[in-house]
């Protein structure tokens, strides 16, 4: 009679069991085992377990499908055309006139070539449905790290319910969206080198090749990566592993790898001056500790301080990149999805090895039918959330949608309808739009900040969307030709009586004005409206459209 036999492999960390003394063929099953020696069976052929993913995948998909547009959406794919017309990034900026010829450090380029190849081929419906897989596929990952280690399907779900909604907010059309992917790739790698596959590391290398074009956010992964290389250096040198050696040579090489960019070492130049520096917008602003809000994060923090009463062992260099990952998500709202992304595999894993209570146990005690059953109903609920969401795709014929109260959408309809054209001052977060809707315009500021803009200049078209005397400058000391305002910002009020300007658009969110023709009587714009003034049989100066621009993108 055969006898089973066992051997570890070092290498893959994975315990394989034979039916033969050489162990050499025949496996019959194979578990893996990480640090603490906890086993655990694969899964991914238990009907189960694969029902119960697709259920948080389909609530992932709902809570990652926003339709509306980023203020910033118009610009990234008009660089990322550029750049792929024209086969280089930008050395300089083209598209200001405050900041032009200006060094334009576009760390994020090669999200903007994305984001274009998708427009171009599957205009935004391509680009609504590639931000919700992406997202779908960050809560997979994580899902596998997870259940490679634990089966508590209660945990899992209770998790997940936290964690999704606390990522839900920064999934929108936007090239940090490739942070959260490769954070969570660096995640993924680094949670299964430490589980005993040693090969994986060398997919940092990549993983940091891509990052460090596509986002600024790669300081975050080089910053972590190098924690937990200096952490396990010091452990393993006690312990005698060789573990922190491999650690120390990928991290490096990654060091080396993220000087691969169109901009070399200068690139993180630029992250060191400007990354330490404030920033005046909402995403950037604190998580209030004395209301409700962002109360998911604010319970996945107690999850996590919970976790020190819990008696599993933990990882020193885990406990620290989480509490700083902590610290600055209540810093910046924007960065609570990495925390969130950092938190998943730590909280999940130390709670489903705590919690002993599982409805699975009860699940397996049912009848085969049973099972189909309970499936079925899972898989039906999985399948009503994605219906739901589609449903609200197909209300905007599945496209993103352009808010006419949140982008001036007539206005541009307006001047492109008059042939107006020139030195646009604009509000901050209509820059890229105008860039995109007035290619013959150039704007005074927009949503690049100081990849482009000097300080001065951010500074001063600050000032001028407050009503500041030293915002003034923009009209007397820069050759500001059109000056396009919001309605509840100050400049609409006293750009009505200014000498030297008069309105000639206005509507609910927005107006526009134009140097007077006594104040600029040879500039071709005028020349250009006097003569289309004269072609008009109706003798008007401007034209008035009564058709409302169109709702989907780019609106």
């Amino acid at each position: 009679m055969k006898t089973l036999n066992s051997h570890y492999s070092h290498e893959t960390g994975n315990i394989i069991f034979s039916l033969f003394p050489d162990g050499s063929s025949h496996k019959l099953f194979r578990v893996t085992v990480d640090d603490s020696n906890t086993l655990s069976k694969d899964v991914t052929r238990d009907g189960f377990y694969i029902v119960i993913r697709i259920l948080v995948y389909a609530f992932a998909f709902t809570q990652f499908s926003y339709v509306t547009a980023d203020p910033d959406l118009w610009g990234h794919l008009r660089f990322g055309q550029d750049i792929w017309e024209q086969g280089q990034v930008h050395d300089t900026d083209p598209f200001s006139y405050t900041a032009h010829g200006n060094r334009w450090i576009n760390h994020e380029w090669l999200m903007e070539v994305a984001f274009y190849l998708i427009y171009h081929t599957l205009d935004s419906t391509g680009l609504l449905f590639f931000k919700a897989f992406l997202g779908i596929f960050i809560v997979h990952l994580l899902s596998s790290i997870y259940f490679a280690r634990s089966r508590n399907v209660t945990v899992y779900l209770i998790v997940c319910a936290l964690i999704i909604p606390v990522m839900a907010p920064g999934f929108m059309t936007r090239p940090h969206l490739a942070t959260f992917l490769y954070l969570t790739l660096l995640v993924y790698v680094l949670q299964k080198f430490f589980d005993g596959y040693l090969r994986i590391i060398k997919w940092t290398l990549v993983i940091m090749l891509l990052w460090v074009n596509s986002h600024g956010g790669v300081v975050a992964g080089l910053g972590i990566f190098g924690m937990i290389t200096a952490v396990e250096a010091v452990r393993c040198y006690k312990t005698g592993e060789s573990r922190g050696i491999v650690l120390l040579k990928y991290f490096l090489l990654s060091c080396l790898v993220v000087l691969i960019n169109p901009y070399g070492y200068n690139l993180w130049l630029f992250f060191f001056h400007s990354l330490g520096m404030p920033r005046s917008i909402s995403e950037w602003g604190a998580v209030s500790l004395t209301d409700f809000s962002h109360w998911q994060y604010k319970v996945l923090v107690l999850l996590f301080l919970g976790t020190f009463l819990l008696p599993n062992k933990k990882r020193v260099w885990e406990i620290l990149i989480l509490t700083l990952a902590i610290v600055y998500g209540f810093r910046h709202q924007r960065h609570t999805v990495l925390t969130a992304i950092l938190l998943a595999p730590y909280l999940l894993l130390h709670y489903g090895r705590w919690l002993q209570w599982d409805f699975k146990p009860y699940y397996d005690r049912l009848s085969r039918d049973f099972h189909w059953a309970v499936q079925g109903v899972v898989g039906v609920c999985a399948v009503f959330l994605i219906g739901v969401q589609l449903n609200k795709y197909a209300v905007d014929d599945f496209k993103i949608r352009v808010d006419h109260l949140v982008y001036p959408a007539y206005a541009a309809q307006f001047m492109e309808a008059n042939d107006l054209a020139g030195n646009l001052v604009v509000p901050f977060n209509w820059g890229e739009y105008m860039i995109w809707k007035s290619p013959d315009s150039k704007v005074s500021i927009d949503g690049r900040f100081r990849t482009v803009y000097p300080e001065n200049i951010i500074e001063m078209n600050r000032a001028f969307s407050y009503g500041k005397p030293e915002g003034m400058a923009l009209l007397t000391d820069y050759p500001s030709l059109l000056v396009l305002t919001k309605t509840y910002e100050a400049p609409h009020t006293f750009m009505e009586t200014l000498p030297g300007w008069v309105k000639i658009y206005q509507d609910p969110i927005s107006k526009l004005f134009i140097r007077t023709q006594a104040s600029a009587p040879d500039h071709p714009l005028w020349q250009r409206i006097l003569e289309n003034q004269k072609k008009r049989k109706n003798g008007q100066r401007f034209v008035h459209l009564d058709d409302p621009p169109p709702w989907a993108f780019p609106g």
